[in-house]
This record gives C-alpha cells, structure tokens and sequence, in this order.
C-alpha cells in the first residue's frame, strides 16, 4: 500500500511540475505590420503625417508585447525615435520624431514636442482598447480610411496585432 501511494504521489508530482513548466505565456508569434502615425496638425497629406510601419514578425514581437515594444523597434530600426518619462500610470510620451540624416550624421527632427499645457495624446486602430464614442473625449479620426479611437490605456498597455495602427498627436489641457 506504501508504494501505491508513494507511486500516485510521485505521479501526481511529475504531473504537476510538467504542467507548471509546460505552460507558457500563451503568447503567439505575430506577422504583419504594425504602423504609428505622428500627425503634425497642420499641412496636407504628406507635409502633415510622419509615418513608420513595423514588420511584426522581423521584429520578433508577440501577442504579449504592446505599442511601447513597437515604438522600440522602431527607434532600434534607426528612423524614428521617441523620448519618455515612466509615472505610476505607465509610460509617458515626451518627444516624438524621425532621425534625420545630415551630413552622414543622424539627428533627432522632433515632430511632436509639446508645450505647456500640451501632452501627446494616442489614439489605437483597436476599438476595444478605444473610446468610440464621438460625443465623449477623444472621440474617433480617420485616418486613411482606419478609424483609430483615443486610447484608453496608455502606450505600456495597449496589444499589438497585425494591422494595428497606433496614431500620435500634440492636445491640449
């Protein structure tokens, strides 16, 4: 009877420890792309937006990553960069722009720098994460036929998925 249960101990042990170890984050592969789009507020078309696509999977990133994951990628690819103080709700966005090549030597172009009284706000491609509702703050933009919604979780929170378009502007308060 001893080694029945010695047995069935061990065997329920080794299931157990196999289960726990087995299981990971439940995160998957992404493909696709993911595309952040910073609008200076003024001008038309391409004199307005400033625009950078991610390749997903080139980027190694995963359901488990969010938008802050892209925007480092980004930076890591060498033609966008962004510049960010953590608070207690999460990363807050500073400096957002491109480097611009001059002379052979990179340099920051700030596209989104706000001023006092100003933060950048975010707007998300995902509806869920949004606040669709026009009559609230916020509210919903079209942006090249995607409408993107005001975040309603900051840049640390928000999921990536193919298709994801994180949109970027300098509001007011």
């Amino acid at each position: 009877m001893k080694k029945l249960v010695a047995l069935l101990s061990a065997l329920t042990l080794s299931l157990m420890l196999a289960l726990f170890f087995g299981c990971g984050d439940g995160a998957s592969a992404l493909t696709g792309t993911a595309t952040v789009v910073l609008d200076r507020g003024e001008g038309n078309g391409e004199n307005r937006y400033e625009e950078f696509t991610l390749d997903l999977g080139e980027a190694g990133l995963t359901s488990a990553n969010h938008a802050i994951d892209v925007l480092d990628a980004l930076e890591t690819g060498g033609s966008f960069y962004y510049e960010s103080s953590e608070g207690s709700y999460g990363v807050m966005l500073t400096e957002m722009g491109r480097m611009a090549d001059l002379s052979g030597v990179g340099a920051a172009e700030a596209v989104l720098k706000p001023g006092e009284r100003e933060y950048i706000s975010v707007y998300t491609s995902n509806a869920e994460e949004g606040n669709p509702d026009a009559g609230s703050y916020g509210g919903t933009i079209t942006y090249e036929g995607t409408n993107v919604y005001y975040a309603m979780l900051g840049v640390s929170s928000l999921s990536v998925f193919d298709g994801a378009v994180y949109y970027f502007f300098v509001d007011s308060y």
